[in-house]
């Protein structure tokens, strides 16, 4: 129950889930009364490939739901690397000292390992524990809509005579949507693989101070 409560208690994510639900039975299955038609094998197998996409989707939103990177002062390994190396920086508002990559956020009012970024879509900050999870659901939310995007446009251009204007109008506001969704989300994914591979992350990218000042860490 406390599980549960954390979901409904996140109003973004609450959102994020009755948005993916309302996609998958009003949507989805709507779609596959048309692409069903003919080829069937090949469609039923990418309706269940959409499927499973979408469960893992919500895995990965759950995931992220249970997981946090708040830095707590008394992790014993974290201490033993801030006695062993001196590399710490005290934080006023925490009142703890902390590793330089450590940041306090002022929305969550914490300390963040490896603080990328608080995430307004979720939240939550994502850090050092949940950033796997958080790239995972991104790249499942890649997924659906650009399956998304493929199946309205594929209606819209086959099924044309078919349609009622109201399904026209859905399809093609769908196609819209989903095309920006896609690549608005394609070029930030590149964004944080590029993130990866240059050992930085998004603060560090904005703010070069503390880029600077944190590299020597990694060394």
């Amino acid at each position: 129950m406390d599980k549960l409560y954390s979901i409904l208690n996140n109003i973004q994510i609450t959102f994020q889930i009755v948005l993916w639900l309302l996609f998958f039975f009003w949507l989805d299955f709507d779609l596959f009364t048309f692409i069903l038609n003919d080829y069937f094998i090949i469609k039923a197998i990418f309706g269940i490939f959409l499927m499973f996409s979408q469960l893992y989707l919500f895995q990965y939103l759950y995931e992220l739901v249970k997981v946090d990177s708040i830095y707590k002062s008394d992790n014993d390994k974290e201490l033993e690397n801030i006695s062993e190396k001196h590399d710490f920086t005290s934080c006023k508002k925490c009142n703890i000292f902390r590793p330089k990559r450590v940041h306090h956020c002022r929305y969550c009012n914490n300390c963040i390992l490896d603080m990328d970024h608080h995430c307004f879509t979720l939240n939550k900050c994502i850090g050092k524990n949940n950033y796997k999870i958080y790239i995972k659901y991104l790249i499942f939310v890649e997924i659906n809509t650009t399956l998304l995007f493929g199946s309205s446009l594929y209606v819209c251009y086959n099924y044309y005579p078919e349609l009622s204007l109201y399904s026209l109008i859905k399809y093609a506001l769908l196609s819209i949507a989903t095309f920006l969704g896609s690549a608005t989300l394609y070029f930030y994914l590149l964004f944080q693989a590029y993130l990866c591979f240059s050992n930085l992350t998004t603060l560090e990218f904005i703010y070069p101070k503390l880029r600077l000042k944190n590299r020597h860490i990694n060394e």
